[in-house]
């Protein structure tokens, strides 16, 4: 038994020895596509205009807008970070964050999307964006990540990666629901 551990041992260190030969992996950070990140720039200030029943912020640029009105303070992460309860604010980013991912999705579609998005006090919950029976997109939120957003970058990103791997699924079953549309799809 004592030489299969030895054995063991020396593949696990085997790479560590080597040392220079192991570079660690970066990941590769994709470009976004600009009228995509626009559009869903877009959609999310319209969202947050409707929430704003005076007008109070109508004066504000979309970027002032998105950062008083939708992304989460430092504290705010560092509270849902430190007891795992998310705050009042960060609960109203999951629902307004997917609806504006459907609406970008239904201009470049042409198709009906829907969204249903909900996160609970503890952090877990799931978006859901579908179109007919099709599920195009279904995230699970788990201990609240990647939420709360503190980022405009990265909430542009997530939006934008959302909406193109939706249409590319959307793609992918275009073919077997064009004869009889979105709804016929069994099972």
């Amino acid at each position: 038994m004592e030489p299969l551990a030895d054995g063991k041992m020396a593949v696990q260190a085997g790479p560590a020895r080597e040392g220079a030969a192991v570079k660690p992996r970066r990941k590769v950070v994709k470009e976004l596509d600009q009228g995509t990140a626009d559009a869903f720039v877009r959609r999310l200030c319209n969202l947050l205009d409707t929430a704003d029943f005076f007008g109070r912020h109508a004066s504000l640029s979309p970027q002032e807008k998105i950062a008083k009105l939708f992304l989460a303070s430092a504290e705010d992460k560092n509270k849902s970070d430190f007891n795992c309860a998310v705050s009042p604010k960060v609960r109203q980013q999951v629902p307004i964050l997917f609806q504006a991912i459907a609406g970008v999705m239904e201009e470049k579609s042409g198709a009906m999307v829907q969204s249903t998005a909900e996160i609970n006090v503890e952090g877990f919950g799931r978006g859901l964006l579908y179109t007919g029976r099709v599920i195009l997109v279904l995230k699970s939120l788990r201990a609240g990540a990647p939420f709360p957003f503190t980022s405009e970058e990265k909430t542009i990103r997530y939006g934008v990666e959302c909406v193109e791997e939706g249409l590319a699924f959307l793609e992918k079953y275009k073919e077997m629901t064009a004869c009889h549309g979105l709804l016929s799809l069994e099972g």
